[in-house]
């Protein structure tokens, strides 16, 4: 399947899903937190176009129940992340949606890859998709978004880059010569 890039249409799904989410927690799984580190979601490709756009729209709600900073593809971020779906049966007869999660840092180097996979239904025939519904997405979300908050709390912190335009010099006298 080519690689599509969703991050015009990304972004606004992501910023939607934060700006209409209420934090809440659940008790079933540890939630990993990771407030204050900012983050874009570049692209999400191999998976048809609507379990792309529910999985954006989760990843944003997942996102957001974890504290963390998700900034549109233009603005400075510390981390840039790219995902890949795939569904695939299962010896027993399920569908699996596999994610895997490249995160970038600012210097565009692969800092971490994670990676994972929900089971869903047994599958619908020859589409590995049609065994995949949203409550396998949002839980494909979910432990996406655990995944890298996960990485992103044992991250080292970024290094301060010199100001090059305010360096100042100080300017020593020659020393004198004896005659």
């Amino acid at each position: 399947m080519s690689v599509r890039n969703y991050s015009p249409v990304l972004g606004s799904i992501v910023a939607l899903a934060l700006a209409s989410c209420q934090e809440t927690t659940t008790a079933a799984r540890p939630r990993v937190d990771a407030p204050g580190v900012p983050v874009s979601v570049q692209s999400i490709s191999g998976a048809p176009d609507q379990v792309t756009t529910a999985f954006a729209g989760l990843l944003g709600e997942a996102a957001a129940e974890r504290k963390m900073e998700i900034v549109p593809g233009d603005k400075p971020a510390r981390f840039r992340v790219r995902g890949y779906l795939t569904a695939q049966p299962t010896a027993d007869g399920q569908t699996a949606l596999a994610f895997v999660w490249d995160v970038y840092d600012e210097s565009k180097k692969r800092a971490q890859r994670v990676q994972g996979e929900s089971l869903g239904r047994r599958g619908g025939g020859a589409d590995p998709w049609a065994g995949i519904d949203q409550t396998i997405v949002a839980k494909a979300a979910s432990d996406s978004m655990d995944a890298i908050a996960g990485f992103l709390t044992t991250a080292p912190a970024a290094e301060a880059k010199p100001d090059t335009k305010s360096k100042t010099r100080t300017a020593q006298a020659a020393p004198e010569k004896r005659r």
